[in-house]
């Protein structure tokens, strides 16, 4: 009997938690029901799956137990604020809710995708590959020569080559060789002008940072330092630009796209650099997209003044870093992505440029599917 009482008088104390755990299942189906339905996920960077429409055939019967479960996973109620709480904490201990994304020292965040890591701690040497980029660059740089145009290969660094120091201690040894290093020797072999961005990136990184924290890419001021190696490569002094002169100390930033990977973009802050080009007297020039094949389409930056056509073939470490650079000096700034060796010539040829900068990150300088 006192038995049967105590179990009794548990269940009773139980009650008020059944009333609260199935309040919490609740709240969230409520606010699902309640909530406009997003199609892109600002904090991750990614669109979000749709609905699933209704099958018609029996393999889309087979599929749609699939596409339903994505669909949920991507709308449940709250989800943005449990996807950025679950993304905040893991950050605060270091683990890292991407495999995309390495977590270092400082809090320091490292792309970890098409080998970076790898290239940087000299454990890839793909020498057939980077002997494919360099015969392009030698069939490209005789094809210019034939229209009077100059061609420069200017690689932007993984941002794990030029912060070493900050990756985590097993992977901050530098190799006694890597892709890079191959790179340069391969082009030096074949005659075709390169500029290693290294060595000056790693001397002003020693004052001042010149890549993001939470980014793949440099900051402002990075981009500025490798500006400036690439004009005095191309015999251009009077194309430099001082830093002294620009830099305006750093600005406060959100998160960068290797925080959205990890869902804390909103919650981390970062940092880039404040350049000022006004004692360069900049120009007002009219900027237009183009059509490259590449799905983005590429930039044409006309200043409105005589100067060369230069003609940058990158990707987004280029894109919009280099334009009020070069537009303080080029007639035309011209932009375009290099597809991994696969873009169009005829682009290039259409605009007549003096000057092309084959300008690939270095964790993509291969000729794939080419």
């Amino acid at each position: 009997m006192g038995s049967g009482s105590g179990l009794g008088l548990l269940a009773r104390y139980r009650r008020p938690w059944f009333v609260i755990a199935l309040g919490l299942l609740t709240v969230p189906m409520m606010v699902q029901l309640a909530e406009l339905r997003e199609a892109v996920s600002e904090s991750e960077g990614r669109t979000l799956s749709p609905a699933p429409a209704l099958p018609h055939s029996l393999q889309q019967w087979r599929a749609l137990p699939r596409e339903l479960d994505r669909f949920l996973a991507d709308h449940f109620g709250l989800r943005a604020q449990l996807i950025r709480t679950h993304g905040a904490l893991r950050y605060a201990i270091r683990l890292p809710t991407d495999l995309r994304v390495i977590i270092g020292r400082d809090q320091w965040l490292f792309f970890n995708g098409d080998g970076t890591i790898e290239q940087s701690t000299g454990q890839l040497l793909r020498e057939e590959a980077i002997a494919k980029f360099a015969d392009h660059a030698a069939d490209l740089q005789k094809r210019l020569r034939t229209k009077n145009a100059r061609l420069l290969v200017s690689i932007p660094p993984n941002s794990s080559t030029i912060n070493r120091s900050r990756l985590p201690a097993w992977a901050a040894v530098k190799p006694a060789v890597s892709e890079y290093d191959l790179m340069m020797k391969a082009l030096a072999a074949r005659g075709v002008a390169a500029v290693d961005l290294r060595p000056p990136l790693l001397a002003a990184n020693s004052v001042h940072p010149t890549y993001r924290r939470t980014d793949t890419h440099w900051n402002q001021l990075g981009a500025l330092v490798a500006y400036n190696a690439v004009v005095e490569a191309l015999h251009q002094p009077g194309w430099a630009i001082d830093p002294d002169r620009v830099l305006r100390g750093f600005k406060p930033v959100p998160g960068g796209d290797l925080a959205r990977l990890l869902a804390v973009s909103a919650d981390v802050t970062d940092e880039d650099a404040s350049i000022d080009l006004s004692a360069y007297n900049p120009p007002a020039p009219s900027i237009s997209g183009i059509d490259t094949q590449f799905e983005s389409g590429g930039d044409l930056i006309d200043t409105g003044r005589a100067g060369p056509t230069v003609l940058v073939i990158g990707d987004s470490f280029t894109r919009v870093f280099w334009q009020d650079y070069f537009s303080l000096h080029a007639g035309k700034y011209i932009w375009m992505h290099h597809e991994l060796c696969n873009f169009a010539i005829g682009v290039v040829e259409r605009y007549s440029p003096d000057i092309v900068i084959l300008a690939p990150a270095e964790r993509q300088m291969f000729c794939f599917g080419k």
